[in-house]
């Protein structure tokens, strides 16, 4: 199936794409980065975004609305040419990463890997090798799919989002970005222009799982991100944990991480933690997985995600 019709712009600026999108953005907009969501669900998808439930086990609306099969804007805006947005640097203390690093630059990048190991395990595994060369970070974060990969440890490790328009910019925290499946709270006039994990003072260690139905190119029927920060000592001075398809969307487990913090880490916090997160979350039944499979591989993989932690912590002394 080919294309529809579409009109194109491609700004070489931040300022020309936000004043470009203050005047145009009623006209329906679709924001090109690597295209690799973009582009197929402008042809149109033979199975739709998200999750299909073939059965409930809690009612809730937000499971049921059915993504359109496609997607078709008037309007193609292409950021590609705008200077500035595929760069990875540690600055104020920050880890700052532009909307446009591709998942392939994720896995590979030492900063990336010293300082969110969640992140760039998820980015190695996401889609296929054609999707991760092409695929962005920013992308991926604004299609705010419940299952998405480096959605998951980015809410883990506390990630925030700088958002640009001619109003000026806002900062949201990563928690509140994703509304609904396939939802944010990102307006119609504003980019995402660059994503930010602030450095804490003692060492933190991250770890990504994905459990799919096939090793490549699947959808996570659970997927789990763990982030522990550490001194010397192996006691957790702060933790996270999120999850990526129990609920409507990706989600964090405060009550979790509230329970093990100023603990230490073994295998029997670890256990704690992944009973509490198997009980706050809603899974469904759908064509991937059980609610019931859902609950049982939560509370596995959330104990392995926090001794993943564990084990980095340990190599990293045992390097130094």
């Amino acid at each position: 199936m080919i294309l529809p019709d579409f009109k194109y712009h491609a700004p070489e600026s931040l300022n020309e794409a936000v004043e470009w999108l203050a005047v145009n953005h009623f006209k329906g907009v679709g924001i090109l980065a690597g295209g690799t969501d973009l582009l197929v669900m402008m042809r149109g998808r033979a199975i739709p975004f998200g999750h299909m439930p073939t059965k409930h086990s809690y009612d809730s609306n937000i499971w049921k609305a059915k993504p359109a099969l496609r997607y078709t804007p008037n309007w193609v805006m292409s950021i590609t040419r705008i200077p500035g947005l595929k760069e990875i640097k540690v600055e104020n203390n920050q880890l700052r990463i532009g909307p446009l690093v591709t998942h392939n630059q994720l896995e590979q990048s030492p900063l990336i890997q010293q300082h969110a190991q969640g992140l760039a395990e998820s980015a190695a595994i996401l889609g296929s090798p054609l999707c991760r060369n092409r695929g962005t970070y920013g992308g991926n974060l604004c299609n705010a799919r419940p299952a998405s990969d480096t959605t998951i440890p980015t809410l883990a490790l506390g990630g925030k989002l700088k958002l640009l328009s001619v109003r000026g910019e806002r900062i949201v925290d990563h928690v509140d970005f994703v509304t609904a499946p396939g939802k944010t709270i990102i307006e119609p006039d504003e980019i995402l222009v660059e994503i930010y994990f602030d450095l804490p003072e003692n060492p933190r260690f991250s770890s990504y799982i994905k459990l799919g139905n096939r090793k490549a190119l699947d959808i996570a029927v659970v997927g789990v991100a763990a982030a522990v920060e550490m001194n010397g000592s192996e006691i957790i001075r702060n933790s996270s944990i999120a999850l990526a398809s129990v609920a409507p969307k990706p989600i964090r487990i405060d009550k979790a991480s509230q329970a093990i913090n100023g603990k230490e880490l073994n295998s029997e916090t670890a256990q704690v933690a992944a009973r509490i997160a198997r009980d706050e979350i809603k899974p469904i039944d759908d064509q991937r997985g059980s609610a019931q499979y859902r609950y049982r591989m939560v509370e596995e993989l959330v104990e392995r995600a926090l001794m993943n932690c564990l084990d980095r912590k340990c190599s990293r002394e045992v390097t130094v």
